[in-house]
């Protein structure tokens, strides 16, 4: 019979144990290290380089005559003019109710009059519109009835710190860029058939919407069911050739675009080729676009990176749409824009390209940007419901993007 050497079985974990202390320790200090490198690396490039830091600079308030919604606001030189709606009733709308001009200097905002925009010709176009389309109101443009279809764009000129009014006839003129930056693919011939069939997406991951879910699998095991991912679809009777699959391949992300059996709207759906995890993001149906240097995708509401790192932020707002993308002079810093066209809404997402991380969204009314680089935007802060006057909380942030226009002459569509 041969006995156990407990005394020997110990003395091996203790010693087992204390080279894993010894290890992690190491590891923790080169770590640390290593770190610290990183960042006086960094800060000698942010020092030779620029940095495109967020900093808040001022907070104001605007008073408007009548309580209004803030819809929009364009920068004209050191000059921004306010664009917004009230509830006019059988008032006679001029422009004294939609648009007031301020001119910002020293960190301060100063009423001026309407000189900026008082074009004889753009005064009797503004004033029929509104005189012959009850439903007119001001968001970038203005809305004819309740169609945003039916548009009326009034195009001026910017010539340095000054507008020459051009005509009312611009509407085919007047186009948002491209909302998905990349191209849908239909899943054709793709069926492996099987006692749990599904589709190969170009053999990197596997669906199917048969027995009553929606499953993504990471392996091609038609034998069995179960997948990384999955959620209830609302008809569990289907076949594979019932369900629409559309997809596209952006290196390590996988997106899907899948309607389920007689199901009204698109599934959204992210997959990591890295981490094999998949998850739901239904803001790419109305925009999504790509991050700088491949680095992911980008959406209203959150990003996702190849990593497979992802980050959402709390929203509200629905129905956004992809406006524009501004560079930082120094190209490590974006900002991704974002637009509501029912609300006038804007959402801002400052995307770093070091730190490959978005910060907290600004949400915002309008924003202008001065060629000074400092950034001004405004909000409702909800104190309009209780004043006859309209209060609006506008703040100045140093962004240090730059305004540079191409040339003297430049298009401004407003109305």
């Amino acid at each position: 019979m041969k006995i156990k050497n407990n005394s020997e079985e110990n003395g091996k974990i203790i010693l087992e144990t204390g080279t894993y202390e010894i290890i992690r320790h190491r590891l923790d200090k080169f770590g640390k290290e290593l770190r610290y490198k990183i960042n006086l690396l960094n800060d000698e490039r942010r020092t030779v380089f620029g940095s495109a830091d967020a900093a808040l600079i001022a907070t104001e308030r605007i008073i408007t005559e009548n309580a209004c919604i803030p819809a929009d606001m364009k920068p004209i030189g050191n000059k921004f003019i306010f664009g917004y709606n009230i509830d006019y009733g059988i008032k006679k709308i001029s422009p004294e109710d939609v648009f007031s001009v301020y001119s910002y200097s020293d960190l301060t905002f100063h009423t001026e009059t309407l000189e900026l925009i008082s074009d004889p010709t753009f005064i009797s176009d503004f004033n029929d519109l509104y005189k012959y389309y009850k439903e007119t109101r001001f968001i970038k443009f203005s809305q004819i009835g309740k169609s945003q279809k039916a548009i009326k764009v009034f195009k001026w000129i910017v010539d340095g710190n000054n507008l020459k009014y051009i005509d009312n006839r611009s509407e085919h003129e007047f186009k948002f860029p491209k909302q998905h930056e990349f191209k849908w693919k239909k899943t054709r011939d793709m069926h492996i058939e099987g006692k749990h069939s599904h589709v190969s997406i170009e053999n990197i991951l596997f669906v199917e919407t048969i027995e009553g879910d929606l499953t993504i699998k990471s392996e091609n095991n038609t034998n069995s069911g179960e997948g990384v991912y999955a959620e209830d679809v609302d008809i569990g009777d289907q076949t594979l050739d019932d369900a629409d699959f559309h997809y596209s391949v952006l290196g390590d992300i996988v997106i899907l675009k899948i309607r389920p059996y007689q199901e009204k709207n698109y599934r959204y759906i992210v997959y990591s080729a890295k981490t094999k995890t998949a998850v739901r993001i239904d803001a790419i149906e109305n925009a999504c676009v790509l991050l700088p240097e491949n680095q992911g995708i980008i959406f209203s509401n959150g990003y996702y990176l190849q990593t497979g790192d992802y980050k959402f932020f709390d929203s509200r707002f629905e129905n956004l749409i992809f406006e524009r993308k501004i560079i930082s002079p120094n190209g490590e810093d974006f900002i991704y824009t974002f637009y509501e066209n029912n609300t006038g809404v804007y959402v801002l997402l400052k995307y770093n390209l070091i730190e490959q991380q978005i910060e907290t969204p600004v949400i915002c009314n309008g924003f202008s940007i001065f060629e000074n680089g400092e950034m001004c935007n405004f909000r409702d802060d909800g104190e309009t419901k209780n004043n006859s006057d309209g209060i609006y909380c506008q703040q100045a942030w140093n962004y240090f993007y730059e305004n540079k226009r191409t040339s003297t002459w430049s298009q401004c569509n407003f109305c």
